[in-house]
């Protein structure tokens, strides 16, 4: 660049080119723009191979800032008779890959910059919905008139694709109709039951393809899984698509046994969901909507849920499937496992049907399928997991937020929604008490003390009163204050482990409450805190520490990191004692009222002086395995474990022994194939058993003789007439 008077000339900066091979994807219909830094650099609208012409010179402020972009940019779709490219060539030799399968760009010897030496990032907006199967249903025109795919095709091309990292399921495993059903919901079209949901997201290889496909059924409120009718691949929409009158009913003339029922605490439900979704610009946004209803129950209290579609790429859509999920969260939804005859045997997840049971106050309560086990085809029973079903609870009035100029950063004191009750472990006992003779002199072996925690109803909240009471008494006394502990969920389900990243689904950790070599409460279940990730918002732990064991927990379970942050009732309380436990917040504003706070009642079960639950348990030599073998005799091996031994380190579960503590048995069980139990075992004081062939053929007692084809046992700690607060309880096949 030059400048001046007359014939001086000087320069004033540098543009810089270059040429770039950019390659974004496997596969694209159409190129609809080239975005460059954070501007569009090209827009427009391309099918097939061709050259454009990029002029973009003031981009970036042109030649007195950082310049722009131009030059010739070729488009490659990477269709199967594509040629080498001349350009690519002309650089690097004629012995290149033609590049098929593959989209790309290629800027040959485009202008970049100036003034500025270094590359600003490329990207594109494409869009690709065609996969050569149903397209009158692929394209889903979007409100800001961008074509968005139909998920039912993603899902089907992600299960069925073998070339760029599908599951690659023959087309044959797949329940073709309930595909094509589905499909035809999601597309839009006169029929007032189509929703019009298309996506517009890509699959980058930063998560598993079942990941992926999982994401997509969030989106859609989908389930898919292997039809016990068709034995397929089968796809459904969870809608409001059925006659109450039309169902299935399950009473007590088909239900053979009430396994559970489960309703939620009306306190945690949600009233407000805000949705996170990026626009078309790849620019993180968010929607939200609230129950106003919902509100007026917690006093104005928002019980927010916050939930990714990075699918959604429009407010509108954003506002619909925010609306879909809070009518889902807003109310307690209650669940049951069921086991019934066969006489609805055509049911499947997804399906809905009557429930009634007088005994508990039920009467025809529309419930959804959630799971359901069908066992071998020689039994008689099916078992069923279900929940109600929300299109059944009638509408709900959802708004969204009211803007306002100014909200006021002080707040009511609130109760405290999230809450924990627990009796004292023996370390919190030792850390708080100590260990001398007089202290332990005090105790027996019902001796217990009540803690609680919970989480921090409002981001100005300042501390907590425990306030409890016996069942029955009159008058609730004032037990402790304490600070608020960091409280998360869990972002995935866990299985048992001996160590666990678990992702959280808050967008940061607190670091000053959250802190390595301290132990927190994921559920009932203890862990130690080992590491802390800032970036990717996980804790690393080991599972199971003191006096609990690994669990299963679904996603959503609170972690609560509250070693030193706990309300303690000092009172000393005995085996049998049924405790009511209320927590007041308190703000700036005040302390929440004893009479408007809610109530926990606690049945004191002596965890204190309870016996560690053996550790280190090994099936066959394997940590929680599935099969040990069609011919394997049942081998368990185990460490000791003491509680008084272990009140500094929180040792980890695949530790060797510690003690084991004075008078400590174990006691084991052995359920068979039935669930009968066929062996009991008391008075264990070594860490090994092995039920020898003979002995399991004839607790049996098959004819002909033969080993289970599945075992379930439990094995626990025994101090005269305490066990342990937790026991394994595993179950083994035999294949």
């Amino acid at each position: 660049m030059g400048g001046g008077k007359g014939e001086e000339c000087y320069t004033t900066g540098y543009r810089y080119y270059a040429g770039l091979h950019l390659v974004f994807c496997h596969a694209l219909d159409k190129l609809l723009a080239i975005r460059v830094g954070d501007k569009w650099a090209w827009q427009g609208e391309v099918t097939g191979n061709t050259t454009l012409s990029v002029n973009a010179p003031s981009l970036f402020g042109g030649d007195d800032r950082e310049g722009g972009i131009v030059g010739p940019v070729d488009c490659c779709f990477g269709g199967p008779a594509q040629a080498r490219n001349s350009y690519l060539q002309s650089i690097l030799g004629a012995n290149i890959p033609a590049f098929r399968g593959l989209f790309s760009i290629i800027a040959k010897h485009c202008q970049l910059s100036a003034n500025n030496p270094y590359v600003k990032e490329w990207g594109i907006l494409g869009q690709r919905t065609r996969t050569g199967w149903q397209e009158s249903l692929a394209d889903i025109v979007a409100a800001d008139g961008y074509i968005d795919m139909n998920p039912a095709h993603i899902i089907r091309e992600a299960l069925t694709d073998t070339s760029w990292g599908g599951l690659g399921y023959p087309q044959a495993d797949l329940d073709e109709q309930s595909f094509a059903a589905a499909a035809y919901l999601l597309a839009a079209g006169p029929d007032p039951n189509q929703d019009g949901l298309g996506l517009a997201l890509l699959w980058a290889r930063n998560s598993s393809i079942e990941d992926f496909i999982q994401i997509i059924l969030n989106h859609i409120d989908g389930v898919l899984f292997y039809s016990h009718l068709s034995g397929l691949l089968a796809l459904k929409l969870i809608r409001n698509d059925y006659t109450p009158a039309m169902l299935p009913v399950l009473n007590e003339s088909n239900i053979l046994e009430l396994v559970d029922y489960a309703m939620p605490v009306a306190t945690e439900v949600v009233n407000q969901v805000t949705v996170n979704w990026v626009d078309r610009n790849n620019q993180a946004q968010s929607s939200t909507v609230q129950d106003i209803a919902g509100i007026t129950r917690t006093a104005g209290q928002l019980i927010s849920a916050t939930l990714d579609f990075p699918g959604i790429a429009t407010e509108e859509l954003a506002q619909k499937i925010a609306a879909r999920e809070l009518q889902q969260l807003c109310v307690p939804i209650p669940s049951c496992t069921l086991v019934v005859n066969r006489k609805h045997w055509d049911m499947e997840p997804g399906d809905c049907f009557v429930f009634n049971w007088p005994s508990i106050g039920i009467t025809d309560m529309v419930m959804r399928v959630v799971s359901i086990e069908i066992g071998q085809h020689t039994d008689s029973k099916l078992r069923i997991k279900a929940a109600r079903d929300v299109y059944g609870l009638g509408p709900i009035t959802i708004t969204e937020p009211a803007e306002s100029l100014w909200v006021n950063p002080l707040s009511e004191p609130a109760d405290a929604v999230r809450r924990k009750l627990a009796e004292l472990t023996w370390w919190q006992f030792v850390h708080e008490y100590g260990e001398s003779a007089a202290v332990l002199a005090e105790l027996d072996d019902s001796s217990t003390q009540l803690t609680c925690f919970c989480g921090r109803p409002s981001s100005d909240a300042l501390n907590y009163e425990m306030w409890s009471r016996n069942v029955g008494a009159t008058d609730f006394v004032k037990r402790d204050i304490d600070s608020f502990p960091f409280a998360a969920t869990t972002a995935t389900a866990l299985v048992p482990a001996v160590s666990s990243v678990i992702q959280l689904q808050e967008g940061t950790i607190d670091t000053n409450l959250v802190k390595g070599g301290t132990y927190a409460a994921l559920g009932d279940e203890l862990v130690a805190v080992t590491a802390i990730d800032l970036v990717n918002v996980t804790v690393t732990v080991n599972r199971g520490v003191l006096d609990t064991l690994p669990v299963s927990h679904a996603a959503g379970t609170f972690l609560w990191f509250h070693q030193s942050l706990f309300g303690l009732d000092r009172t000393e309380r005995a085996v049998g004692e049924a405790v009511e436990v209320r927590i007041l917040p308190s703000t700036s504003l005040g302390r929440m009222e004893l009479d408007l706070a809610a109530t926990d009642t606690i049945a004191c079960v002596g965890r204190m002086m309870r016996p560690y639950p053996p550790g280190n348990l090994q099936v066959n030599g394997l940590r929680w395995p599935v099969s040990i073998g069609a011919a394997a005799e049942l081998v368990l091996t185990w460490a000791h474990r003491d509680r008084t031994l272990q009140t500094v380190t929180l040792n980890r579960q695949d530790e060797g022994n510690i003690g084991p503590e004075s008078g400590v048995t174990y006691t084991l069980r052995i359920y068979g194939e039935t669930g009968l139990l066929i062996r009991t075992v008391t008075g264990l004081t070594t860490t090994s058993y092995t039920y020898l062939t003979a002995d399991e053929q004839t607790d049996s007692g098959f004819v002909p003789a033969r080993l289970n084809t599945s075992l379930r046992f439990e094995l626990e700690s025994v101090r005269g007439s305490l066990t342990s607060l937790k026991m394994w309880n595993l179950a083994v096949d035999r294949t």
